[in-house]
């Protein structure tokens, strides 16, 4: 932990996680409703917010740029890259049953 780090109060992570958990709720609920083609659009948001929450509160991101966006940005870039991969292998699968 940094020596300059603020400590934050425990309600703050309380809050943060009980808004992750109905963020995990509304997605699941999302789920159910026949979204057609905007579901896939709204559980990339639920997900971007919540990766946005923990980014900021518990990997403690804000502020100047520093070594550990370095690091949050390399694992961000090597997700997307399996991510690709993963997409890159299902678009390109042959011989799916009927």
């Amino acid at each position: 932990m940094r020596s300059s780090a603020k400590h934050e109060p425990a309600l703050l992570y309380v809050i943060a996680w009980l808004v992750l958990i109905l963020l995990t709720g509304i997605s699941i609920g999302a789920a159910f409703l026949g979204l057609a083609v905007w579901g896939p659009v709204v559980h990339f948001g639920i997900a971007a917010t919540q990766a946005a929450i923990i980014f900021v509160l518990f990997m403690r991101l804000k502020g100047p740029p520093s070594l550990e966006w370095i690091f949050a940005g390399a694992g961000f870039f090597w997700l997307l890259f399996l991510y690709g991969l993963s997409a890159t292998d299902y678009a390109t699968r042959q011989g799916w049953p009927s």
